[in-house]
C-alpha cells in the first residue's frame, strides 16, 4: 500500500529576516551582534520577541572557544523561557531543524539564530580542527588545502582552468559590488588579471578566490503557512529540502563532484515538483569560486560535464539564463555558520521582489545551498518560492 503525502499543506513560510556581516569587529561581543541583528529581523517582520515560540540557533563551541556556546546567547536572542535549541552546523540546517518544529504542530513562529565571530580564531586552525585528529592534522590538513586538491581533481576531469574560477569571482564580486548586504569593500569589479594576479593561498587558490572570513549573524522568521494567511504576512514558502553526508574522510570520495549535494538537489526538487532548468535563480555556499562551478551539474542547472562551458556562456551571469549567486555569495564575505543561512535570507528577498540593486527580475522561486564539512562533506538544498 502507498501512502501519497500532500506537501502543499506542509508549508512553511519565511516573513523576516536580517544580517549582520563585517571584515571585523573590535566593539560588539557576539552576543550585542546577536541582540542587534534580532532585533532588526524583529522589526523586519512586525513581530514583538513575545509572538516568537521557539528559537533555534547555530553555532560553534571550538570556534567560539565555549562549552555549549549558545547559553551565552539565549537572552540576546530573546529565546530566554522558550523552546530553544541548537545545531552545530550552518543556520541551513537549524531552518530545517525549526521547520520540523513547526510542522509537528506545536508552534506558529519559529526564528533562526546563526552567528559567529570567525576572525578571532581564522578558518585554517578552525577547520584544522574538523580533521581527523591522526592522518589528516598532522600534515596541515585545513579547509584550503583540502579544497585546493578538490579544484584539482575538478579541473583534471573537466579541463578547467584558474580563468575559469576567475570569471566566477569577477562575477560575483562585481554583483557584490552593488549589494549592501555583503561585507564591506568585498564587492568590487575587477578585471581578470586583477584576480589571477592576487596572492595564491594553496594552487590553484587565490585571495580572490576565496570569501574572507569575518564577523556577523543571520535570522530568519518561519512560519506556518496557516499562520501567514491567517496574519496576512508577506512570505515565500520552502516548497523542497533534502540534505546528505557523504564519507568523513576526503580521500573516500571523488572529490571531482559533489555527490551528495546532487543527491540532495534530486530529492528536494521531488518534493518541490519543480524542474531545476526552469527555476529563476539559485544562491549556492561556494567558499572558494570552484565550488559554484562544481554545483552547477550537481544541482541539474545543467548537465553532468558541461558546467565550464555553462560558465563561459555567461549562463549565471545575473542577466543570464539562471543567475548564480546575483547576491554577489560567499566570495562577498564569510561567516561561518551563517553564510549557508545567508543564501536562504538572500533567495527569499529574491522572490518577494525585495533584493533591493541586485533583485532579478519577476524572481518566483530560487535554489538555495548550504555546505558543511571539509570538502563539501555535507550539503542541503532548499526550494524557495513566492
Amino acid at each position: 500500500m502507498s501512502i501519497k503525502i500532500n506537501y502543499g499543506l506542509m508549508r512553511v513560510g519565511i516573513i523576516g529576516q536580517a544580517l549582520t556581516i563585517e571584515k571585523e569587529n573590535y566593539d560588539w561581543s557576539v552576543e550585542d551582534t546577536v541582540f542587534f541583528t534580532v532585533k532588526k529581523a524583529l522589526k523586519s517582520s512586525s513581530l514583538e520577541i513575545g509572538e516568537i515560540e521557539t528559537v533555534i540557533s547555530a553555532g560553534d563551541d571550538v570556534l567560539d572557544g565555549l562549552a555549549i556556546n549558545h547559553c551565552q546567547t539565549v537572552e540576546a536572542a530573546g529565546a530566554f523561557l522558550k523552546e530553544e535549541s541548537k545545531v552545530e552546523r550552518d543556520g541551513a540546517w537549524a531552518v530545517h531543524y525549526a521547520m520540523a518544529r513547526l510542522l509537528s504542530g506545536k508552534f506558529q513562529t519559529a526564528m533562526v539564530v546563526a552567528f559567529s565571530k570567525g576572525t578571532q580564531c581564522g578558518l585554517s586552525p578552525f577547520s584544522g580542527m574538523v580533521s581527523d585528529p591522526f592522518y589528516l592534522r598532522p600534515v596541515g590538513t585545513d579547509s584550503d588545502t583540502i579544497c585546493a586538491i578538490q579544484a584539482e581533481y575538478f579541473s583534471q576531469r573537466l579541463g578547467a582552468s584558474e580563468k575559469d574560477f576567475a570569471l566566477v569571482a569577477q562575477k560575483n564580486r562585481s554583483s557584490g559590488s552593488r549589494n549592501e548586504r555583503v561585507m564591506k569593500g568585498e564587492g568590487k569589479d575587477y578585471s581578470i588579471e586583477e584576480i589571477l594576479d592576487s596572492p595564491q593561498i594553496a594552487t590553484p587558490i587565490r585571495e580572490l578566490t576565496t570569501g574572507r572570513v569575518g564577523d556577523g549573524c543571520t535570522v530568519l522568521i518561519l512560519a506556518t503557512e496557516e499562520y501567514v494567511k491567517k496574519n496576512k504576512r508577506k512570505a515565500s514558502f520552502i516548497t523542497g529540502v533534502s540534505f546528505i553526508s557523504d564519507a568523513y574522510y576526503p580521500t573516500y570520495r571523488d572529490l571531482s563532484k559533489v555527490k551528495s549535494a546532487s543527491v540532495a538537489a534530486g530529492l528536494a526538487y521531488k518534493m518541490a515538483g519543480v524542474d531545476p532548468k526552469k527555476i529563476d535563480l539559485a544562491e549556492v555556499h561556494e567558499c572558494y569560486a570552484h565550488q559554484e562551478v562544481m554545483l552547477y551539474e550537481s544541482l541539474g542547472l545543467c548537465s553532468e560535464g558541461e558546467s565550464i562551458s555553462f560558465l563561459r556562456d555567461g549562463n549565471t551571469k545575473p542577466n543570464g539564463k539562471i543567475p548564480v549567486n546575483p547576491s554577489g555569495g560567499v566570495l562577498c564575505g564569510n561567516v561561518i555558520y551563517a553564510s549557508g543561512l545567508t543564501r536562504l535570507l538572500e533567495s527569499h528577498l529574491q522572490v518577494i521582489g525585495e533584493a533591493g540593486s541586485v533583485q532579478v527580475k519577476n524572481a518566483k522561486s530560487a535554489i538555495a545551498h548550504a555546505q558543511a564539512g571539509l570538502a563539501m562533506q555535507a550539503n542541503i538544498v532548499y526550494v524557495i518560492e513566492a
